[in-house]
């Protein structure tokens, strides 16, 4: 009786030592590990957690916009003012130029950079326009403003002039003698401070034949150096385009040239 009961394993120890045999080195450290000091849950936290990114503003104003758009530098072109000329002799009597010239309210189907053009006055002896609402616009800029218009067929000129410079209305508050200073509605809108555009008629004959020099003069000053940055890209382009256009409707309406 007494070596039975000292053979027979006793039932607490048997309980303790199961769970201990069954479970692997591994997981044995890995349980001490977890209980340790040494791995505290908190200072775990602050080892694994990734720092807070920080946010980094830049401010810009317009000179600095300007250096990433076309033109940004170019020896002093940039300069607010502008002054484009173009020429060409065109195998047309310098009447039938003049009524395409005159006839405002067609520039925005034949001249490029004009996108409208709506006459709202006219002269109402001659029926030549006076006064027109243009929309002049490229790329990101587009403006509409009141343009007025003065035709003088016995001179073969059309202007057409826009912007505060030509808007001051002079002391007696009409128009002076030359037309610069004579007010007129929307003269401080649209991105330009002012805006001419002026065809001049030059009858010339060869050898029987009708032909014309035209003269295309485009005056204008930008509001800001922004918008003279941006239209710099094509701006040396443009009385160029312009009356090659102009070449091409007169083909269109009279052919080659009479």
């Amino acid at each position: 009786m007494r070596i039975s009961r000292a053979l027979r394993p006793q039932g607490p120890a048997l309980q303790l030592s199961c769970p201990l045999r069954s479970q692997s080195r591994a997981q044995y450290e890995a349980i001490r590990a977890i209980h340790s000091n040494t791995a505290h849950p908190r200072l775990q936290t602050q080892l694994i957690q990734p720092s807070t990114p920080k946010t980094q503003t830049r401010s810009f104003n317009l000179s600095s916009l300007s250096s990433f758009l076309p033109g940004g530098n170019n020896d002093g072109k940039n300069s607010p003012k502008r002054v484009l000329t173009a020429s060409r002799i065109l195998p047309y009597k310098p009447e039938l130029l003049f009524k395409v010239i005159s006839s405002v309210e067609s520039y925005s189907q034949f001249l490029p950079f004009l996108t409208a053009s709506t006459v709202t006055a006219r002269d109402p002896e001659t029926g030549y326009p006076t006064q027109a609402f243009l929309t002049v616009g490229y790329g990101p800029l587009s403006e509409t403003f009141t343009s007025r218009v003065d035709c003088d067929p016995s001179k073969w000129i059309v202007e057409a002039r826009s912007g505060a410079k030509y808007g001051k209305p002079d002391t007696a508050g009409s128009a002076s003698s030359s037309g610069l200073s004579g007010f007129f509605p929307g003269a401080s809108e649209g991105i330009f401070e002012y805006l001419s555009t002026k065809w001049e008629l030059t009858p010339m004959e060869s050898n029987g034949a009708s032909r014309t020099k035209v003269d295309l003069e485009v005056r204008f000053e930008f509001r800001n150096q922004m918008h003279a940055t941006v239209m710099g890209a094509v701006e040396g382009q443009m009385a160029g385009v312009m009356i090659e256009a102009f070449e091409k409707r007169m083909k269109e309406m009279h052919g080659e040239g009479r």
